[in-house]
């Protein structure tokens, strides 16, 4: 995926533009908790999920929030103001599994909504949602929002494929061709 960033003739800096709210250490948040779940609640979201291979498969993990609670799901989420997209995504997949990501490689985008929200608005979540394929380096060490991981082989996708929310297991066609 091609990023623009320039305005008037000119380069943006992406530093003018960091202004997350983050939940890790919301302590060195650019936006309070109230306004990051107005936003939430209003607007369309921005969210980048990567199918890691890992292990001699793709590294799916459930989830221990809302949406997609208890699914299989790859590691992801909502893209950081003023931060390149793929860098954006080495930093959640680092704070999420501890994993590098290498050969990064972008799949599609998608348009993902659900009826269920992390904060209780009732207003669901609303994502317009990029995929990315890459593989992952390191010790796998997931954070307490994600648990039970696996490694879907091309073998095990036959399988697992009709159990997977319909957004992932386009994205996964790409990469496992069913038989």
């Amino acid at each position: 995926m091609k990023e623009y960033a320039f305005d008037n003739g000119e380069e943006v800096n992406w530093d003018l533009l960091d202004t997350g709210f983050d939940w890790n250490n919301p302590q060195n948040a650019k936006m309070n908790k109230e306004s990051y779940l107005d936003a939430h609640k209003n607007l369309v979201l921005c969210c980048h999920d990567v199918l890691i291979n890992y292990r001699g498969g793709i590294l799916f993990v459930k989830r221990d929030n809302l949406p997609a609670k208890n699914i299989l799901w790859p590691m992801g989420g909502r893209v950081l103001k003023g931060v390149p997209t793929k860098e954006s995504l080495k930093r959640k997949v680092k704070a999420e599994c501890n994993l590098e990501l290498e050969n990064i490689k972008f799949l599609g985008s998608s348009r993902v909504i659900f009826s269920t929200d992390p904060f209780g608005h009732g207003k669901g979540t609303d994502c317009f949602a990029l995929m990315y394929s890459a593989d992952g380096v390191g010790e796998l060490k997931l954070d307490q929002l994600h648990k039970d991981p696996i490694f879907v082989t091309k073998e095990m996708y036959v399988d697992l494929r009709d159990t997977l929310h319909p957004y992932i297991r386009d994205f996964m066609d790409k990469v496992y061709t069913p038989e």
